[in-house]
């Protein structure tokens, strides 16, 4: 049996089921607990969006309310009736509706967003992050984000969505760890390509989420010492010396970024550093012509510094 109803009417919400191209999986327990104590005070003042499907209806808009309703075991929800949409149409509208209202857990919009791009590219239309971004709704930089998502190996994906159920707080493997693993390996990739000959990617981003999710690393932010390693070239460090300091990382479990950084390039770029602010300083200094311009203070620490200056660079 096939339903029609005027478009806003009481529904049961036992005849309801959540919408399977839903890019929100993930609902929070203590959003959803506020909520709910909303809906038990209040009832449920918004209508959720629904379409027919046989003698049942499925969600459109207003997940979060229906659960609600159910918990609190509650006879009808109000809804708004709307005709059945294709599959294509069900999706994108599930990314119009929800993407303006809240942050979702990108690995769940990430694998609707790559049943969005194949069907679309069944369909000989255009799969371009620009196109994809314009048709959903999504920032384009999130639409980027979600699709090298979709290349991450199936176990890293699940762990994302693991990880995603727990409270946000509690949350510590996150989509930042992947980008920034990923990134480093571009860059090393780029500049030091011999790493790749010894080690497989595989091997590589296997052994960089395991110093995370072990301890080694941190913090996100220390794989982006890697691209100053691999870029050593630059203060001086040639592929010779970075390589097997990579490659040792990459091996040894508890070998971390840190020590990787100090072998490498750290003094380096410290020497470096000193250059600049060395300049800096000259440069400022060229601005007075008499010792009386100088405070007692600064002519105290140019003091300090000729007399290092003079240990440094004795015979």
């Amino acid at each position: 049996m096939t339903l029609t109803a005027p478009p806003l009417q009481e529904i049961n919400p036992d005849y309801i089921k959540p919408n399977p191209d839903n890019p929100r999986l993930i609902f929070q327990e203590d959003e959803m607990n506020e909520l709910l104590e909303s809906i038990r005070e209040v009832g449920v003042k918004v209508p959720i969006s629904v379409y027919p499907d046989g003698n049942r209806y499925v969600l459109l808009d207003g997940e979060r309310r229906w659960r609600c309703t159910r918990k609190l075991n509650l006879k009808n929800i109000p809804a708004i009736v709307q005709p059945k949409p294709t599959r294509l149409e069900n999706l994108l509208m599930m990314f119009n509706i929800h993407n303006v209202r809240v942050d979702w857990d990108v690995m769940p919009m990430a694998l609707k967003l790559g049943e969005i791009r194949d069907m679309l590219e069944k369909d000989g239309k255009p799969t371009s992050p620009k196109a994809l971004a314009a048709i959903t709704g999504v920032r384009l930089a999130t639409v980027r984000r979600a699709l090298e998502l979709l290349d991450l190996p199936k176990q890293y994906q699940k762990m994302l969505l693991k990880e995603a159920q727990k409270p946000r707080n509690e949350q510590r493997i996150k989509v930042d760890l992947f980008i920034e693993v990923y990134k480093s390996l571009h860059v090393i990739e780029k500049y030091i390509p011999v790493v790749f000959e010894k080690v497989s990617k595989t091997e590589y981003i296997n052994a960089m989420v395991d110093k995370y999710v072990s301890g080694v690393v941190d913090n996100v932010v220390g794989y982006r010492e890697l691209s100053k390693i691999a870029r050593g070239e630059k203060v001086g460090i040639g592929v010779k010396e970075a390589a097997p300091v990579i490659l040792k990382l990459v091996k040894q479990r508890d070998f971390s970024i840190n020590q990787a950084f100090e072998e490498t390039v750290q003094a380096a770029y410290e020497q470096r550093d000193i250059v600049t602010k060395v300049h800096g300083i000259t440069e400022r200094l060229t601005q007075y012509k008499e010792r009386w311009e100088l405070t007692d203070e600064v002519r105290q620490a140019l003091r300090l510094l000729r007399d290092e200056i003079s240990r440094l660079l004795e015979d």
